[in-house]
C-alpha cells in the first residue's frame, strides 16, 4: 500500500509540474469553424444589400450600408493596430482585438432582427470555436458592429 501511495504522489507531482507547460501551448485553429465563420459573417450584410437594392430608396439604403461598413472596418483596423491582444490559437498573428468577422456580421442586422442576431451569434461562437478569438474579442467586435450600424442610420432615408 505504501509503495502505491508513493507512486501516485510522484505521478500527481509530475502532473502538477508539467501541467502549466502543456496549458501554455495555445490550441491550433479549427479549420471547419474558421471556414464556416466566413460564410456566417457575410449573411447579414448580404441580406441588407438585397433589401437596399429592392427598396424604393435604393441609393440612400446602399449609402447607409456603405457608411456602416466603412465606419466598422476603419474602427476594427485602427483598434487592431493600437491594441495588442493575442489570439488564442497557435501561430496566429497577435491582432485579435476586436473580431472583424463578428463586427461585419452585425452590419445589416437591422433589416431582419431575428436573422441578424442569429448570424451574429453564430459568427461569434464559430470564431471562438475556431480558436481565432476570445469571448471578449468577439463581444467587442459585435459592439463595434452595432455602433457602426447606428452610424449608417444617421443618414436618413424616406419611409
Amino acid at each position: 500500500m505504501r509503495y502505491t501511495v508513493k507512486r501516485i504522489s510522484a505521478v500527481l507531482l509530475a502532473l502538477l509540474l508539467f501541467a502549466p507547460v502543456v496549458q501554455a501551448q495555445p490550441p491550433p485553429v479549427e479549420p471547419w469553424a474558421d471556414r464556416l465563420s466566413y460564410g456566417t459573417a457575410l449573411v447579414n450584410p448580404t441580406v441588407a444589400a438585397i433589401a437596399a437594392w429592392r427598396s424604393p430608396h435604393r441609393a440612400c439604403k446602399l449609402g447607409q450600408l456603405a457608411i456602416s461598413e466603412a465606419v466598422g472596418n476603419v474602427a476594427v483596423i485602427t483598434l487592431k493596430h493600437f491594441i495588442v491582444s493575442p489570439r488564442p490559437c497557435f501561430g496566429c498573428t497577435p491582432d485579435g482585438e476586436p473580431s472583424g468577422h463578428t463586427m461585419n456580421s452585425t452590419i445589416g442586422f437591422a433589416s431582419s432582427w431575428r436573422l441578424g442576431v442569429g448570424f451574429t451569434w453564430s459568427t461569434a461562437i464559430l470564431r471562438t470555436t475556431a480558436h481565432r478569438h476570445t469571448p471578449t474579442q468577439v463581444l467587442t467586435g459585435a459592439l463595434l458592429g452595432i455602433a457602426a450600424e447606428g452610424a449608417g442610420h444617421l443618414l436618413r432615408c424616406g419611409a
